[in-house]
């Protein structure tokens, strides 16, 4: 787990939208969800909601932000 994948997790829960998150950590939004989907790898749990666009996070995912 790497700091820069919390921040983005951060940046997503505030923005409530990938390439508005992506915009705000200066990153494409593809780079912020590859390393949303590894953080979920290395936790071993989803961590993010998706459906055709970002739906909120998980329990789990609630708890990695606090």
């Amino acid at each position: 787990m790497q700091l820069r994948q919390l921040e983005y997790l951060v940046a997503l829960a505030r923005e409530r939208h990938f390439v508005r998150a992506a915009t705000a950590c200066y990153v494409s939004q593809p780079s912020l969800s590859a390393a949303i989907r590894r953080l979920e790898h290395e936790l071993g749990v989803p961590i993010v909601r998706r459906g055709r666009r970002y739906e909120g996070l998980t329990p789990e995912g609630e708890v990695v932000l606090a």
